[in-house]
């Protein structure tokens, strides 16, 4: 499928741009918000795309749990494990990283995942 023969007739859930996703992610094999590999998921909506005079709908599937939260947290961690700023709770940015890792939660455990 050639990008230049598409066209988005729907906006894409929790803010995707249709355009942008890859083969696999319009296919459900792959994570439409971070695009790794899937091994659990969970639906986020669909898109439908115009190919010619064909509209085609697709399943938008992402990680669960959800990759935002997992995301976040291993930047942080990672972050901490090779910062001698965090290990004396001097670092700004371990603390931003935090702080992303303590929103995502949040919002993923408030019902506003994606």
């Amino acid at each position: 499928m050639k990008r230049s023969e598409l066209v988005i007739t729907a906006p894409g859930p929790a803010g995707i741009d249709p355009a942008a996703l890859t083969r696999e992610q319009l296919l459900g094999w792959r994570c439409a918000l971070c695009g790794t590999l899937l091994t659990g998921d969970r639906p986020l909506g669909t898109v439908t795309i115009c190919q010619g005079p064909t509209l085609t709908t697709y399943p938008l599937w992402a990680c669960d749990p959800n990759c935002a939260t997992e995301n976040a947290w291993r930047a942080a961690i990672g972050h901490a494990a090779r910062c001698e700023a965090c290990r004396t709770g001097e670092c700004a940015t371990g603390q931003q990283l935090l702080d992303a890792y303590t929103a995502a939660f949040r919002q993923e455990h408030a019902g506003g995942a994606g």
